[in-house]
C-alpha cells in the first residue's frame, strides 16, 4: 500500500484533505490555496490510482475507487469548482481538468475499460457522464460558461464526444445495446453558438450521429434504435429546429440548416435510404418519411419564408427532389 499527500502552499489555511485505501492503491493530493476539499477513498479492491491537484481556494474533489485497477486523476484551478467520480469494476479511468469557476462534473463507471475525459474551462458549466458497461469512451469538452452535458451509456462499446464552446448549450446523449443485439454507437456534437440544444438517443447497432451548432436557440433530435445509420445535422441560423428518427438499416440523412426558424422532420425506418433536406429561408417546413428500400429525397428551401414540402417514399429505388426559392410554396411527393 502506498499513500503520498503533499500540502503546497504557503495559504492552505482551512483547505482539508485525505486518503483511504486498501492494498497497492496510490493516492496523491495536492493543495495550494485555501478552502479546499479532497477526499479519495480506496477502501474497496485494489491496483487503485488517484491523484487529486487543486489551486486558488474553495475546490471540491472526490474520489471512490472499488473492484481492480481503476484510475483518477482530478485537477481543479480556480474557484469553486466541484468534481466527482465514482469507479466500480476493472481498469476503468477518469481525468478531468476544471479551469475556471464553479464548473461542476460527475463521472460514474460500472463495468470494465471504460473512459471519461472531462475538460472545463470557464464558469458555470456542468458535466454528468454516466457508463456502464465495457469499453465507453465519453469525452467532454466545455469553454466559455453555462453549457451543460449528460451523457448516459451502457452495453458495448458506445463512444460519445461533446465540444461546447459557446455559451447555455445543453446536450443529452442516451447509448444502449438495444433488445437483442447492439453496441458500438457514435455521437459526436459541437456546439459553438449560444442556446443550443442536442438531444440524441441511440439503441441499435453501430449507429453515427454528427451534429454540429452554431448560431443561437437551434435544436436538433436525433434517435436511431435500427444498424449502421447515419445522422449529421448542421445549424448555423436561429431557432431550427431538426428531427431524425432512423429505425431501418443503413439508412442515411443530412440536414443543414442556415435560416431563421425553419423545421425539418426526417423518418427512415427502411433500408438504403437517403435524405437531403437544405434551409436557407425563413420559417420553412420540410417533411421526409422513408420506408421503402434505397429510395433518395432532396428538399431545397431557400431565399424565401413559409415554403413547405413533403416526400414519402414506401417504394423502391424512387428520387424525389423538390426546390423551393420563393415563398407561400406548397409541395408533396408520394411515391
Amino acid at each position: 500500500m502506498k499513500i503520498k499527500m503533499t500540502l503546497l502552499a504557503a495559504a492552505v489555511a482551512m483547505s482539508s484533505g485525505y486518503a483511504v485505501a486498501s492494498d497497492n492503491n496510490t493516492a496523491e493530493v495536492g493543495q495550494t490555496g485555501w478552502g479546499n476539499d479532497a477526499r479519495v477513498d480506496q477502501r474497496s479492491g485494489g491496483n487503485h490510482d488517484a491523484s487529486v491537484t487543486q489551486i486558488l481556494g474553495g475546490n471540491d474533489a472526490a474520489v471512490v475507487q472499488a473492484g481492480d485497477g481503476q484510475n483518477a486523476t482530478h485537477f481543479q484551478y480556480g474557484w469553486g469548482n466541484e468534481s466527482v467520480s465514482e469507479q466500480d469494476g476493472r481498469n476503468n479511468t477518469v481525468n478531468v481538468t476544471q479551469w475556471g469557476a464553479h464548473n461542476d462534473s460527475t463521472v460514474v463507471q460500472n463495468g470494465r475499460s471504460n473512459m471519461a475525459t472531462v475538460d472545463q474551462y470557464g464558469r458555470s458549466n456542468v458535466s454528468l457522464v454516466k457508463q456502464d458497461g465495457y469499453r465507453h469512451s465519453a469525452t467532454v469538452l466545455q469553454t466559455n460558461r453555462s453549457n451543460d452535458t449528460n451523457i448516459k451509456q451502457s452495453g458495448y462499446r458506445q463512444i460519445a464526444n461533446v465540444s461546447q464552446t459557446g455559451s447555455n448549450n445543453d446536450v443529452n446523449i442516451d447509448q444502449e445495446n438495444g433488445r437483442r443485439f447492439g453496441g458500438l454507437n457514435v455521437a459526436n456534437v459541437s456546439q459553438t453558438g449560444f442556446g443550443g440544444n442536442g438531444d440524441i438517443e441511440q439503441a441499435g447497432f453501430h449507429n453515427i450521429t454528427d451534429v454540429d451548432q452554431g448560431g443561437s436557440f437551434n435544436d436538433v433530435d436525433v434517435r436511431q434504435t435500427g444498424s449502421l445509420n447515419y445522422a449529421d445535422v448542421d445549424q448555423t441560423g436561429t431557432g431550427d429546429y431538426a428531427l431524425v428518427s432512423q429505425y431501418g438499416v443503413l439508412n442515411e440523412s443530412y440536414v443543414e440548416q442556415s435560416g431563421y426558424y425553419n423545421d425539418a422532420d426526417i423518418s427512415q425506418s427502411g433500408w438504403y435510404n437517403t435524405s437531403n433536406v437544405n434551409q436557407s429561408g425563413w420559417f420553412d417546413d420540410a417533411s421526409v418519411a422513408q420506408s421503402g428500400v434505397n429510395n433518395m429525397s432532396s428538399i431545397t428551401q431557400s431565399g424565401g419564408f413559409l415554403n413547405t414540402a413533403s416526400h414519402v417514399q414506401t417504394g423502391s429505388n424512387n428520387v424525389a427532389t423538390t426546390t423551393q426559392t420563393g415563398s407561400f410554396n406548397n409541395a408533396s411527393i408520394v411515391q
